[in-house]
């Protein structure tokens, strides 16, 4: 199920839309506020296979639509926040670029954080300070593909080492940027099963410390597969 509605903003009301499953979440605070990419839109293949898998656990998510401009999309996840009360611990989340406004907009009210395709580096710089800076008692979950140009597996690694809070993460087999995956056909039931598996850790989220695992396509059962949490205790 989907409720689309818009809230005031300078310019151009924000256009979201709370996804679930459940009837009765359509009146509770989203289990996640989540935003897009620079380039994408709340139709991109990567969020509404993530959407779907996401809300399959009696969850939901408000995304929102935003524009390129970065400083412009945290003010934006502010304001959606805003619009639904303070009065619980939030979960934020985004990819790509939407990854680093929620960062930017958590709060001490954020208690997990879902970063998917997080842009780590480019050619010339690494985007790792805001990372650092997350307080030690939120709890963050990256998504990444190990074919992802702009987050080598062993970057990241790097610096989730020096990070202060908990961190797990999903590594996407074959996967790049925006969570392509080959065969094409496989695309969909792999993000359907990322958007599973975060919501299951945003439900638990007690697989240690620095828990990680794998999604990948299984071809003989023509599956999306997961194999769980490999953690350090």
């Amino acid at each position: 199920m989907q409720k689309i509605f818009e809230i005031a903003y300078p310019k151009k009301p924000i256009k979201c839309i709370l996804n679930y499953e459940n009837p009765s979440a359509e009146d509770t605070k989203p289990s996640l506020f989540f935003t897009h990419g620079a380039g994408g839109t709340l139709q991109s293949e990567a969020i509404v296979n993530f959407v779907e898998g996401f809300i399959s656990s009696n969850t939901s998510v408000l995304c929102f639509q935003g524009n390129m401009n970065l400083q412009s999309r945290v003010k934006m996840f502010k304001v959606v926040i805003e619009d639904h009360g303070n009065d619980a611990p939030q979960c934020l989340g985004g990819r790509s670029m939407g990854a680093r406004a929620a960062i930017m907009a958590s709060s001490v009210d954020t208690s997990h954080l879902v970063l998917i395709s997080y842009p780590l580096h480019t050619n010339k710089d690494v985007r790792d300070e805001i990372l650092l800076d997350i307080p030690e008692e939120v709890k963050v979950i990256f998504v990444s593909g190990d074919h992802d140009d702009m987050c080598q597996i062993k970057r990241l690694d790097a610096v989730r080492q020096k990070m202060k809070c908990q961190t797990y993460r999903i590594i996407v087999q074959e996967a790049d940027h925006g969570m392509n995956v080959k065969p094409k056909t496989a695309t969909k039931p792999v993000g359907i099963k990322i958007g599973q598996v975060v919501a299951e850790w945003l439900q638990t989220s007690s697989y240690g410390d620095n828990g990680e695992g794998t999604i990948y396509w299984n071809q003989d059962s023509e599956a999306a597969e997961w194999t769980g949490w490999i953690t350090d205790g």
